[in-house]
């Protein structure tokens, strides 16, 4: 099969691809990656068995700040020390020769954390499943930052006053006004969001300060594991397009959003690997952790990339909203 054949590649990607991302390497086939729901996501392989992703930037309707290319490439660099993460052979950061920003990476074998966890792993596995994701989020944690806040250029250095997550009863609202058409909130439910956000927020203020790097999609979806020699440990975390600076609590918020659906001995061993591996755990980091990913779950609520998606986050809206119960919060007029 020769390139194009499965996937049609722009001729401007395609000379950039074999001219200046892998020179002297001939590409064999284009094939579409599933599980992007941002960007355009290509599996190339070349004529010589070796395997590269092909990562182009595409606009979206996610409220959360989302990396550029370039800002991306400097995060993975920064976190390469500690973390596994993909290796990057090239980039394309401003679109100058594709037309789109685009990062070209190898290929990295593992297997989805959440096709894992849906095998029905035993206890023990689940738990050292669990023990291996928490202890990579803590080396995640352990990366320092100058200050709060999101990252604007390579640097890695947030603007002063630059942390975007203080307000979490007006990020909903925001979310609230630009929800699209389709799969939707009720007014009571959306009513009962502003609540939930206006009750849980000041909570917020208990991280303000923090500064340490967050994944912020820090999920089962990106999470790549391996089995090794009867072992389970993580090959690589991938798309670090929304990382930050702040507290760690979000990355917990965020992959234990679904903790329902998961054996309870990988939560368990989560928990615990993160700690061993000395990542800080306040005395209230449920609470916490699951008030901070309100900020994710209401942009999926009102923004959802399909209607499975909207479906677990309204689920999981409902459990926060039995757990928490309080009165709704109607709009100003």
């Amino acid at each position: 099969m020769t390139i194009g054949d499965q996937v049609r590649l722009d001729a401007p990607t395609r000379a950039w691809l074999t001219e200046r991302a892998l020179p002297g390497l001939s590409l064999s086939e284009v094939s579409p990656l599933p599980g992007g729901f941002t960007n355009d996501m290509r599996l190339v392989t070349t004529r010589q068995g070796e395997r590269y992703v092909l990562r182009r930037y595409l606009s979206s309707e996610t409220r959360m700040r989302r990396n550029t290319c370039a800002v991306e490439r400097a995060v993975l660099e920064r976190a390469a020390p500690t973390v596994p993460v993909v290796d990057v052979v090239a980039s394309d950061p401003f679109g100058t020769a594709t037309g789109r920003p685009t990062l070209v990476y190898r290929f990295t074998d593992g297997i989805p954390l959440g096709r894992a966890l849906a095998e029905r792993p035993t206890a023990a596995d689940a738990s050292e499943l669990g023990a291996a994701v928490g202890g990579v989020l803590a080396r995640i944690a352990a990366v320092r930052l100058p200050r709060p806040g999101s990252f604007h250029d390579t640097t890695l250095v947030p603007a002063p006053g630059g942390d975007e997550t203080a307000d979490l009863p007006g990020f909903v609202e925001r979310c609230l006004a630009t929800s699209g058409d389709g799969n939707a909130l009720t007014p009571d439910e959306a009513d009962a969001l502003r609540g939930l956000a206006a009750r849980t927020g000041p909570r917020v203020a208990e991280v303000s300060g923090q500064s340490r790097l967050v994944h912020c999609d820090f999920n089962p979806k990106n999470v790549l594991v391996t089995r090794e020699s009867g072992r389970w440990d993580v090959a690589a975390v991938l798309d670090w397009e929304q990382a930050f600076s702040g507290s760690p609590l979000y990355d917990i918020g965020n992959m234990l959003r679904f903790a329902h659906l998961y054996p309870p001995a990988f939560v368990d061993g989560f928990v615990s690997g993160y700690r061993d591996t000395g990542g800080p755990l306040p005395r209230d980091w449920r609470e916490l952790s699951r008030t901070l990913d309100l900020f994710t779950l209401a942009d999926m609520l009102t923004a959802p990339p399909d209607a499975d998606c909207f479906a677990q986050a309204r689920t999981v809206l409902l459990r926060h909203l039995s757990d928490e119960p309080g009165p709704a919060t109607h709009p100003t007029a």
